[in-house]
């Protein structure tokens, strides 16, 4: 993949990262989630952080915070947002499977 396509890739991952913690921001927690909504921001934050620097990220874990009945979907199901989720796990799934 060319630099440019990679980082327009990058810019996408970003944006659905963002816009996830913006979702958890205004989220209540689910009983379901061993996680906070806060907690799941934070470490999305973090990924967030690594790849504005053009550092490594755990691709898996990001793949894992997004699977099905994991903790960002649970929390999404509990609070009305799940359609988005589904939107913004599809890009997630996308930089998993690179």
């Amino acid at each position: 993949m060319s630099h440019e396509r990679l980082r327009r890739a990058d810019g996408a991952l970003i944006t659905a990262l963002e816009r996830t913690c913006a979702l958890l921001e205004r989220s209540e927690e689910s009983v379901w989630s061993p996680l906070t909504p806060s907690e799941v921001a934070e470490n999305l934050r973090l990924a967030i952080g690594r790849l504005v620097r053009g550092e490594a990220v755990d691709y898996r874990h990001l793949g894992v915070e997004f699977a099905p009945t994991s903790t960002i979907q649970e929390i999404a199901m509990a609070n009305g947002w799940h359609d988005e989720y589904m939107q913004l796990a599809e890009v997630i799934d996308d930089h998993v499977e690179r």
